[in-house]
């Protein structure tokens, strides 16, 4: 089976030079549900799955899981090496049927990375206002909610690996690089 990787973090986080180097460290191809939906809507607006995405999105609810299923299976036809998904399962209807999708394309979840944000009142007091505190404290712990919830259904802390950084994130590519080495070698030795 090929591995597939998930990274999920706390909001607010930069995680691109993250995603960068966990691409070219594990040979991964990267899915951004977000990327996906915005790739069906601009190029493909006139295909069912992009008419039924939109008809949910313009009226504030939730893309439910099987729809989201159609965009990634249509992504995963010809990837040959690993997966990196990102910002995606939040919800465990999601994972099950994100996890019942890989299987059947012959992935399995081998990694989840968590990025958490360890310094969020820094964050806010550099950003935010007193009227914009309360809902970015709501946002940033429903994250945190939501990626304790994914760790519990994968319910394997050998391939689950959290990440705590301070606000602003300043690594360097090296210093990513060592975290995900120290990490690995923890899990697989």
């Amino acid at each position: 089976m090929k591995q597939c990787h998930l990274i999920t973090s706390t909001t607010f986080s930069s995680q691109e030079m993250f995603e960068k180097i966990l691409v070219e460290s594990f040979d991964l191809t990267k899915v951004s549900v977000r990327d996906l939906f915005l790739d069906k809507l601009r190029n493909q607006s006139e295909s069912e799955l992009a008419k039924n995405i939109n008809k949910y999105l313009h009226s504030g609810e939730l893309v439910p899981a099987e729809l989201i299923s159609e965009l990634i299976k249509e992504k995963l036809i010809g990837i040959e090496n690993g997966l990196l998904i990102t910002g995606y399962p939040r919800t465990k209807e999601q994972f099950e049927s994100l996890t019942e999708l890989l299987t059947e394309s012959g992935f399995k979840i081998s990694r989840l990375w968590i990025l958490e944000l360890q310094n969020i009142y820094k964050l806010i007091s550099e950003r935010g206002n007193e009227s914009t505190r309360e809902q970015i404290m709501e946002k940033f712990n429903s994250t945190i909610r939501q990626n304790e919830q994914i760790a519990k259904l994968i319910n394997n802390p050998k391939i689950t690996s959290k990440v705590d950084f301070e606000y602003a994130m300043d690594w360097t590519t090296e210093k990513i690089k060592m975290e995900i080495k120290a990490m690995h070698n923890t899990v697989y030795n």
